[in-house]
């Protein structure tokens, strides 16, 4: 009796590389369409399923206006790229609610996110981590 056993991977740390790879290809943006590579997948699905802790440490000493692209990047890739749908756990919740902290959340970031995505979640999150959070 044979069993498929799949390997446990632990969840990745965001660093310097994943923070270059959302920076690339949020300048590479082009009529709403993410142009990437088959090697930044793997960085992408590690930012979307990353802990919380560990998108806090990566968005905290971002701009914001590095953060509105990135907040593009994920949005596109949960729609485009295999692996990268996070539905209510989305790394764009936080950094939506980050640039709003601020004060720096785009007028048209909103319409854009709604335009491009079928994320019921985005950019707000689900109604229950907003009523408990």
């Amino acid at each position: 009796m044979a069993a498929d056993v799949g390997g446990w991977e632990p969840a990745a740390s965001l660093g310097a590389a994943h923070a270059e790879t959302l920076d690339r290809l949020a300048q590479t943006l082009a009529d709403d369409a993410l142009a990437f590579q088959e090697a930044d997948v793997r960085r992408l699905r590690e930012v979307t399923h990353a802990a919380p802790t560990e998108h806090e440490a990566l968005f905290a000493g971002c701009c914001s206006e590095r953060l509105a692209g990135w907040i593009k990047v994920l949005t596109l890739a949960d729609e485009t790229v295999p692996g990268c749908e996070a539905r209510a756990k989305s790394p764009v919740i936080r950094m939506a609610r980050l640039l709003r902290t601020r004060g720096e959340y785009p007028d048209d970031l909103t319409p854009w996110i709604k335009s491009v995505s079928s994320n019921r979640f985005l950019p707000y999150g689900s109604l229950m981590d907003r009523l408990n959070g």
